[in-house]
């Protein structure tokens, strides 16, 4: 569960900053909450605001209105037990993460997948990350990459930290685009895909993408 504490701070851009920072979520659980106040802070990083200059008018009920819905979290319970009691040991361990993109954010999220011997299955989410897209204007295929790259770092990760042995891992994604960057071993790609598709590589392999 979340507990928070939120301080008053003054309706600028320093304070929202303060705000936004202030929320301690480091599996990524509230992500979704969390974004929606970064980019209130993008947007007045767009007009070029100072950290002092109060919060414009436009975006003051978006921010109060968010600001209010953060102490709906204390209500939010969510079970962090990845292996069910009575569940028996585990037959399969699979990995199964989704990255998505927009305009306006992209991120990504895992699901540890565990099979008994009886074919009974169970499901929890472990960690997730969610990000503002660069105020540089980009492509959503190039968002999609970029999401994509989250899930492949994010899997090395997890399985260095989770104790289960030969987890598999299966990762997901909508763009075509994407697909087509990590399956294609002929073309030179330009250097912001080349870079980002060898990360890919070097953290999964072609194959468990879908």
């Amino acid at each position: 569960c979340f507990k928070l504490s939120l301080k008053d701070n003054p309706l600028t851009r320093r304070g929202i900053l303060s705000t936004v920072a202030s929320i301690f979520d480091p599996l990524g659980l509230i992500s979704p909450v969390i974004l929606a106040g970064r980019q209130i802070l993008q947007s007045m990083c767009k007009e070029n605001l100072s950290w002092d200059h109060p919060i414009p008018e436009n975006l003051r009920p978006q921010w109060e209105k968010w600001r209010e819905e953060l102490q709906k979290l204390k209500d939010v319970k969510i079970p962090r037990c990845y292996h069910p009691e009575g569940f028996g040991s585990p037959v399969s361990v699979q990995l199964h993460h989704f990255s998505d993109a927009s305009l306006s954010g992209y991120g990504r999220c895992s699901y540890l997948r565990l099979e008994n011997g009886d074919g009974q299955v169970h499901c929890t989410l472990v960690t997730a990350k969610a990000r503002v897209t660069p105020l540089k204007v980009t492509t959503v295929p190039r968002l999609e990459l970029q999401a994509a790259v989250l899930s492949a770092t994010a899997a090395r990760v997890l399985e260095t930290e989770l104790s289960y042995p030969n987890i598999t891992h299966h990762f997901w994604t909508d763009s075509k685009v994407v697909l087509g960057y990590i399956q294609n071993e002929a073309t030179r790609f330009h250097m912001y895909v080349a870079n980002r598709v060898e990360q890919i590589h070097q953290n999964s392999q072609a194959q468990q993408w879908h």
